[in-house]
């Protein structure tokens, strides 16, 4: 009911730039937290296939990374649908 509420509360305004800033994330709260959970996971999976590269052939990288990727394409339109 809170989150209900602070959603359909009108968004205050403020004069200074540090307002608008705060404006903004309260008003695309429900966009802003999951867009920056999937970017930090996101980088996390470079950094982790990165990291894999140091130990292992080139040849060895492309395949896993395309398979990952159409994997999760098809768990994301499962969830989306």
């Amino acid at each position: 009911m809170k989150l209900a509420a602070a959603m359909e509360a009108p968004v205050r305004t403020g004069g200074s730039m540090g307002g608008t800033i705060k404006r903004f994330f309260e008003k695309y709260a429900m966009f802003v937290l999951p867009f920056v959970t999937v970017l930090r996971e996101g980088i996390e999976a470079i950094v982790f296939v990165a990291g894999v590269t140091f130990s292992a052939p080139a040849s060895a990288v492309p395949l896993p990374v395309v398979v990952g990727l159409a994997v999760g394409a098809v768990v994301g339109y499962i969830l989306y649908k």
